[in-house]
């Protein structure tokens, strides 16, 4: 039974018992910019049971609009809570999925189906452990409305306070900045010595800012504190923050090149061309399988931009619409266009959305101005099929077409593109075939398609000189 009913009974006995004042310290720190001085946060310990019926939250779901974004929390990784919880129990877990459904049904049962969360919890049978003589963690990061801090002055001057918490508080919300499964795998753990020992209680160390974003605003400075943390200190899969940069920066434009790339790769996930809703951010379990990772296509992108300034596309509507254009072209021509947005899955013989073919299309975004007039290109019908016909071409003279469809993944592996060296490879044999004038022998070595392959990247380069 989940203590929020317990606490319920005891609210019907004493309504005061909604309200309470928990001691914390209240740390000064000169770094934080002048205008956020005002913002109050303080170092608390918390009593793990309590957190969580004050706070499970809502996971992550990307949005097209940064401004729309409602919540940082990625997708939770049962796994990780369980071993957590055995670390802290310095024992195994046995039965850990039949336990994680007893223990965390009444948070998260009803919201299984919700993007980013899965329920029933999928885990091996044990949950192992790392040995530990002091098995604990660090503090987690905290982000509450509706709570205010309450200190005389002579509190203030010593740096303590009382923070208030009322649990009948319309106003009061709490999101987790950093911490998430150590919270979840503290509960379970609790819960688990509660069998044995039903007065066990663990008080989490817990920063908590309050009110550093408006109530109903994005999330704008807990993203740049999860970025911070998570990113730029321990860095973790660039696809599990890619996505969070445009949140972090909030109203302002894209300062540089790294910047304009994340906000079209933003707009290819989630808004125009032929990968919307498929390319991956795995931390948060969105896009499609096998198909290219965020942060893969915003570093290819990043790569071609001065080639689409070059041609006079500048802005970020028609950067994100030309490229759009641009995959949907390699893809047609592929003859394997699932047209699967949003899909579970592709057909595993489909390797055509693969990161390594995407990327290496991509690349090829400068050769492609070939085909297309002098000035400005335009987003338009002749243009998907001058650019169609130019990829198939070169296609067909790189050996890439069997039956009138791009190779098979066993085909694709046979021929060396998938492995050690195999982006290498598949780049070199399309950037040969792109000004060829006939199709490349299966027989010719690999040291003449690299040169030839290099000779077409020269002349591209040379090109980019020409202003549109």
């Amino acid at each position: 039974m989940r203590t929020l009913k317990k606490t319920t009974m005891a609210k019907m006995i004493n309504p005061q018992h909604t309200v309470h004042r928990i001691s914390v310290i209240v740390p000064r720190n000169p770094f934080v910019p002048d205008a956020l001085q005002g913002i109050e946060h303080c170092l608390a310990a918390l009593d793990v049971a309590k957190l969580m019926e004050w706070w499970p939250g809502k996971p992550h779901h990307p949005h097209r609009k940064a401004e729309k974004v409602k919540t940082i929390q990625r997708s939770l990784d049962w796994k990780r809570v369980a071993q957590i919880a055995a670390y802290l129990l310095q024992c195994e877990i046995t039965d850990a999925p039949r336990k994680l459904a007893d223990y965390f049904s009444d948070f998260y049962g009803a919201e299984a189906g919700t993007p980013g969360r899965e329920w029933p919890p999928r885990v091996p049978p044990v949950a192992k452990f790392e040995p530990s003589g002091y098995p604990t963690f660090s503090n987690v990061l905290l982000h509450v409305n509706g709570a205010t801090l309450e200190r005389t002055a002579a509190q203030k001057e010593e740096g303590v306070a009382f923070l208030k918490i009322d649990e009948e508080d319309a106003a009061l919300n709490f999101a987790v900045i950093d911490g998430q499964h150590r919270i979840n795998g503290a509960y379970f753990a609790v819960c688990i010595l509660r069998e044995t020992r039903p007065d066990a209680r663990w008080d989490v160390p817990a920063e908590v800012f309050i009110n550093l974003d408006p109530p109903g605003a994005p999330p704008q400075r807990q993203a740049q504190i999860f970025i911070d943390v998570n990113f730029y200190q321990k860095k973790v899969d660039r696809s599990l923050v890619a996505d969070l940069f445009p949140t972090a920066r909030g109203p302002r434009d894209a300062l540089d090149a790294k910047e304009r790339a994340q906000d079209i790769g933003r707009k290819l996930m989630l808004e125009t061309g032929p990968l919307v809703g498929m390319i991956q951010i795995p931390g948060i379990r969105y896009g499609v399988p096998d198909v290219v990772t965020l942060a893969t296509l915003n570093s290819a992108i990043e790569d071609v931009l001065d080639s689409l300034e070059s041609r006079g596309i500048s802005s970020l509507e028609g950067q994100a619409d030309f490229l759009a254009q641009y995959l949907l072209a390699w893809l047609n021509a592929t003859g394997r266009a699932e047209g699967a947005r949003g899909a579970e899955k592709l057909d595993p013989d489909n390797v055509a959305y693969q990161g390594r073919v995407i990327v290496s299309l991509l690349t090829l975004v400068p050769a492609c101005f070939s085909v297309l007039p002098r000035r400005r290109p335009t987003i338009s019908d002749d243009s998907l099929s001058s650019v169609q016909a130019w990829a198939r071409g070169i296609l067909e003279r790189a050996n890439l077409i069997k039956n009138k469809r791009f190779l098979s993944k066993s085909e694709f592996t046979t021929k060396g593109y998938l492995g050690s060296g195999g982006i290498a490879r598949f780049r070199d044999i399309l950037w040969a075939a792109t000004f060829s004038t006939k199709r490349i022998s299966t027989r010719t070595k690999p040291e003449r398609i690299a040169q030839l392959a290099s000779e077409a990247r020269a002349r591209v380069e040379a090109d980019q000189g020409l202003t549109p």
